[in-house]
């Protein structure tokens, strides 16, 4: 007899605890999942203005080699390519040098840019992005 008590006994806790890990996993996936989805998507998000940014330093750089200076040319490619990959041209600070370069000198593209990331429960923070591509002047002046 006492074994068919103690086991009623077993069972009865048993379906009393039946609901709170359900309950434990509504109160943890929002606590702690989230953030971590969010930082994935923010992370995903500051990866890929980084990439645009490169892209564009390259595309700047080679516009500025085959003419051998900064120029409108060289500035309207880099807008392209920032707008292609869905940046803002406006918000982004250009940097070419030297203004003019003879055949086989250096030219430097620097492009810098903001980027703000906010993850939930932990915080928002600006993060300054940079790329440089450094090519040679193919160009005789």
């Amino acid at each position: 007899m006492r074994t068919r008590t103690c086991a009623a006994a077993s069972r009865w806790r048993r379906r009393g605890e039946a609901g709170s890990a359900t309950v434990e996993a509504v109160l943890v996936v929002p606590l702690v999942l989230v953030p971590v989805l969010a930082a994935t998507v923010i992370l995903g998000h500051l990866a890929h203005t980084r990439i645009v940014l490169d892209a564009a330093a390259a595309a700047g750089a080679r516009q500025a080699a085959v003419i051998g200076a900064d120029g409108a040319s060289v500035r309207k490619r880099i807008a392209t390519e920032l707008a292609d990959g869905g940046l803002d041209p406006r918000t982004v600070r250009v940097t070419v040098s030297p203004a003019s370069a003879s055949w086989g000198q250096p030219i430097t593209v620097r492009l810098t840019a903001s980027s703000r990331a906010a993850v939930p429960f932990l915080g928002t923070w600006t993060l300054p992005l940079a790329a440089e591509f450094v090519t040679r002047s193919e160009v005789t002046h």
